[in-house]
């Protein structure tokens, strides 16, 4: 190397935190050009970028607006968004850090830890492991009580309400995406830390790591000035639009119930050093963040989630550990509320990105330009990825509004569904009829319910959209019960009259 490209990187180093832009290494000029196609190909409002190699940042960049509203600013380094279910990551390492100082161990039963802790079936409760808790083979349908939230139920009464939830398979045999079971994770970090699971990711995790700009969303949503707003991002015909999201109440309501599986906040400068610490085996700047033993289990596979002819994906703490005959590729997706996040690794090159946006839709752009580098760093070119994903985008179709049975069956007359509806731990159901119609309330959810067909009906809930909600006869009783459809049964409200 040249005494000029030296004299350049040591620069680099000693100014990083005041340049704008960072980058180190041969191909950081490839690396612009690939992310600048990708996001005018994509029309993306804003996108921050981080590429670490051999435990240095190599590319540090932002593209676009925080929002195009007069008060937009250009998107950079310390730019911060949501970064959604890339956040699963965070609550795994924080509760490794928990392992490291207190009695807590990943082949522990839950209820050594948490006495209170309770699903469906006593025995699947009873042989619960920590270790069960973030790997998404629990027994419950993909995204099992994520329309909970929306109702108006919070983090502690959601995990509370676990042990209503009906399993549609058996524990340990089919990996089913899930959110809501993080919270476990949390209960067990607040235990043993003594601190919010917010206040113990800065100190366990943030401070160690100095990611001064990270936060959690319930600290920080709609206070931080340095938050680009989230956007819708869509196909319309041959092109590709986005649009500002209006409906950040909803968003704050449903991520700040699941935050230990969403709603960390960060940006593409601090995700470099989360990347190194990780790409190092648990060590920062000679610090070591987390033991080895539980930072190696961080990424040990643990529930098969997909395959094909040529890969294998496992889903370890947290991460999905992709493997190939091109390699391992450590990686985790998230998209939230406007909001698009995709972070991954690459041991055998000790590199690492972290791709952050605010768009929300799809991870397809995200994975064209991971895809491209991995190849760039590899020094193959097997795929045209840009192309790949960007046209598998628009090939697709919009998701066709699912048929209804038509009303065949009257319903009964609307003051017989009326009342109020009790089941433990959820609270009250109540349904009243007023000028005809009948009214759905529960907690902070409110809608008219329309006929479906027979005793079933529907209601529009904001943020959960339309959920169906059943009516059942008693013996000698018109109506006795009712339940409503969130995926996995959660049982029977009854009548508070027939209770009695």
């Amino acid at each position: 190397m040249g005494t000029n490209k030296i004299i350049l990187r040591v620069l680099t180093v000693l100014f990083f935190a005041a340049t704008p832009l960072s980058v180190v290494g041969q191909s950081s000029s490839e690396i612009d050009k690939l992310c600048q196609s990708v996001f005018k190909e994509w029309n993306l409002p804003g996108m921050s970028i981080v590429v670490v190699k051999d435990g240095k940042v190599v590319f540090l960049e932002g593209y676009g607006k925080s929002t195009y509203k007069p008060d937009g600013e250009d998107i950079t380094p310390d730019t911060q968004f949501v970064i959604a279910s890339t956040s699963k990551a965070f609550t795994s390492a924080l509760l490794a850090t928990i392992m490291d100082k207190y009695p807590v161990k990943w082949s522990d039963t839950v209820v050594n830890h948490l006495p209170d802790f309770r699903l469906y079936d006593k025995w699947v409760t009873s042989n619960f492991l920590v270790k069960d808790i973030m790997v998404h083979k629990t027994g419950f349908n993909a995204y099992a009580a994520d329309d909970l939230p929306h109702f108006g139920y919070n983090r502690d009464e959601i995990y509370t309400l676990l042990r209503h939830i009906e399993p549609s398979y058996s524990f340990r045999t089919t990996y089913a995406y899930n959110n809501v079971l993080y919270t476990v994770s949390a209960k067990i970090i607040e235990k043993y830390s003594g601190m919010s699971w917010d206040d113990a990711i800065v100190k366990n995790i943030y401070t160690p790591l100095q990611m001064t700009s990270s936060t959690t969303g319930n600290r920080s949503f709609f206070t931080s000035t340095k938050l680009a707003k989230g956007h819708r991002h869509y196909k319309d015909g041959d092109s590709i639009k986005f649009a500002l999201r209006e409906d950040i109440q909803n968003g704050y309501r449903w991520l700040s119930a699941i935050a230990p599986a969403g709603f960390v906040i960060s940006t593409a400068r601090d995700m470099g050093n989360w990347l190194i610490m990780h790409l190092d085996g648990g060590v920062f700047n000679g610090t070591r963040i987390i033991s080895k033993e539980n930072h190696s289990y961080l990424f040990t596979p643990q529930t098969i989630s997909g395959w094909d002819s040529t890969t294998v994906n496992n889903y370890a703490q947290g991460w999905t550990i992709e493997q190939s005959s091109s390699g391992r590729l450590i990686r985790h997706t998230g998209l939230a509320y406007g909001y698009t996040a995709l972070v991954g690794m690459v041991p055998e090159l000790k590199m690492g990105f972290a791709i952050l946006t605010n768009a929300g839709n799809t991870t397809n752009p995200h994975l064209a330009i991971a895809r491209e580098l991995i190849e760039m760093y590899r020094g193959k070119d097997e795929k045209n990825w840009r192309e790949h994903y960007l046209s598998q985008f628009m090939r697709s179709t919009a998701r066709g509004t699912a048929r209804e049975s038509k009303d065949s069956i009257a319903p009964k007359r609307g003051e017989l569904y009326t009342g109020s509806y009790f089941k433990e731990d959820f609270g009250d159901v109540k349904v009243s009829l007023k000028e005809g119609r009948l009214l759905f309330s529960l907690k902070d959810a409110t809608g008219e319910l329309k006929h479906k067909n027979g005793d079933t009906f529907t209601v529009n809930i904001a943020g959960a959209g339309s959920i169906e909600v059943q009516f059942f006869p008693g013996i000698n009783i018109p109506i006795e019960s009712l339940t409503f459809k969130i995926g996995d049964p959660i049982g029977k409200f009854y009548k508070r009259e027939n209770l009695r």
